[in-house]
């Protein structure tokens, strides 16, 4: 059997305390068809010496002032020649056997884009795992897009469908992986995704890693400003437009034209009709939320709860049995 040659970057910057562990899980993988690239922010703790007791086994790497993490990845893109890549940051490390596992799904599957496994998600302090997940798909691009469940270290992409891309969105600090991995399904669709049983990668959560020490809010500030920007892009009607605005922090993000040959237009717009139809009725817009009640009925995004229930009797029923007791009454 031919192996496929995978390509895994490091970005790091100051991580000495990991970075060996990092190093010594991708190697000792012995996986013989593989181009190991670290690429260093200029870290001025002992990053650059550990990384020099293995600098004969690894492909390149380079210590220098970089524009941050999504940069750095980009550099290493630039370089990889594999048919197979992924980036595992310098505080997170492989499991035994995970590149073999990926050649082999890749040899199986002919047609795959993708290929995701599970990630173990562990707390540093304690040892004991927080959770295991894997890349979530829901039942098509648009649903998967809208309940994004990102495993950024146990998922592979083949290197021409990364350069397809254009690599990450280096005007992203928290989740161009979220994003590469909605650009691709909106241009790919899922039919090429090849979900995996294995367990390919463990996440350290620690105070100092971005996850944590950062906080949520800054990802999530930065997610919304990706679909605020898509929504713009696919027009979506200017009423709901100003809620999306109004809702998203200002942000640096900076977005390309996407290609939308796969994500349902229609159904993306029905989730944000759904979300602001009662805000509408609320302002007093009520034709505005009738129309965005049918698109979400439409989309499929419509939940009968008591809040739904209630929009619909005020929108359609209210006057109705208004004018019923009148009658009665006179």
């Amino acid at each position: 059997m031919q192996l496929p040659k995978i390509t895994i970057i490091t970005p790091s910057l100051n991580q000495g305390q990991y970075i060996e562990h990092t190093i010594t899980s991708i190697l000792k993988q012995n996986y013989p068809n593989l181009e190991y690239i670290i690429i260093d922010g200029g870290s001025t703790d002992n990053t650059v010496d550990i990384i020099k007791q293995y600098a004969g086994k690894i492909n390149y790497w380079v210590s220098e002032t970089d524009n941050g993490q999504a940069h750095a990845i980009n550099k290493g893109l630039k370089i990889a020649t594999g048919d197979i890549v992924n980036w595992i940051n310098s505080d997170d490390f492989l499991e035994p056997g995970a590149l073999m596992a990926i050649a082999d799904q890749y040899n199986s599957n002919p047609n795959g884009e993708v290929f995701c496994g599970y990630t173990h998600c562990f707390w540093e302090d304690t040892g004991k795992t927080s959770h295991i997940y894997r890349m979530g798909l829901k039942k098509n691009p648009t649903d998967t897009l809208l309940n994004i469940e990102m495993n950024q270290p146990g998922t592979f992409y083949k290197s021409e469908i990364i350069q397809k891309l254009g690599g990450v969105n280096e005007s992203l600090r928290y989740v161009f992986d979220n994003e590469l991995w909605m650009r691709y399904l909106c241009h790919f669709g899922q039919a090429n995704v090849v979900c995996m049983n294995e367990t390919l990668a463990h996440f350290r959560q620690h105070g100092n890693s971005k996850s944590f020490g950062e906080g949520f809010n800054a990802f999530n500030k930065e997610q919304q400003n990706i679909l605020q920007q898509l929504c713009l892009q696919t027009q979506l009607p200017e009423v709901l437009q100003k809620y999306v605005d109004r809702d998203t922090k200002t942000h640096h993000y900076t977005s390309q034209n996407w290609n939308f040959k796969h994500l349902n237009i229609p159904k993306f717009h029905g989730y944000f009709a759904h979300k602001y139809m009662v805000t509408l009725f609320n302002d007093g817009l009520i034709q505005e939320s009738k129309e965005a009640f049918k698109a979400a009925v439409k989309s499929g995004y419509l939940k009968l709860n008591r809040k739904t229930i209630g929009l619909f009797f005020n929108l359609y029923l209210k006057n109705f049995y208004k004018s019923r007791t009148m009658e009665i009454t006179e």
